[in-house]
């Protein structure tokens, strides 16, 4: 695995760490980040609670919440699953990474199961600017429409001028973040898009 995969599938860990501890990720690094003059998305992280689902660590384990390559939306490159663990051993978290064969295209899932949707609510705002200081270049900052009960989405570019689509999103009590990276071509937005709306279908399938 190249040092870049390495460097993308560390994301999910430092942003985990600033809603935990602190890492040198929203917190530490928003005075001198890059991206800080971008666009801004509109209304996010609201003071009530998202809705549902209401999942259990113990009936939901946050390992079946994550994608696999089975659940990734037709349309895109043909990936494999390269990584699967804690984001900094963290408890109830998962950070999963995609790349197709020769490692230019690559995707990263994290997904958090909060102890309530209070809590996730609360987390959210930290987990979307960790999300946004992964851009070196911000083109465009939106909040999708259904996804979840708050989103948002940066497009542009990272710290190696690599295209970039982040997507942050809350569902009840559970946070989730797909970063999709392309070293040769842009990055496809509405593919970017389908590959969350597949994570925020398994999510909420976890409570039928």
């Amino acid at each position: 695995m190249s040092l870049v995969m390495r460097t993308t599938l560390a994301i999910g860990a430092c942003v985990v760490v600033t809603v935990t501890a602190g890492c040198g990720g929203a917190s530490s690094t928003a005075s001198s980040d890059p991206a800080s003059a971008s666009p801004t998305p509109s209304a996010s992280g609201t003071a009530t609670a998202c809705a549902n689902p209401q999942l259990s660590a113990a009936s939901s384990p946050v390992t079946q919440l994550a994608l696999t390559v089975s659940d990734l939306p037709p349309g895109g490159p043909s990936l494999e699953q390269i990584s699967d663990g804690e984001m900094n051993n963290t408890a109830n978290s998962d950070q999963r990474g995609f790349a197709n064969i020769s490692n230019t295209y690559r995707i990263e899932d994290d997904v958090v199961l909060d102890p309530s949707a209070l809590a996730a609510t609360a987390d959210y705002p930290q987990l979307r600017d960790a999300t946004k200081t992964q851009f070196a270049t911000v083109t465009s900052a939106t909040s999708p429409a259904a996804l979840g009960c708050v989103a948002d989405e940066f497009i542009g570019k990272n710290r190696t001028s690599y295209s970039q689509v982040g997507i942050a999103f809350q569902e009840g009590d559970v946070i989730a973040v797909v970063l999709v990276v392309n070293s040769a071509a842009p990055v496809d937005p509405a593919f970017a898009e389908a590959v969350a709306q597949a994570q925020d279908q398994k999510i909420a399938s976890a409570t039928t």
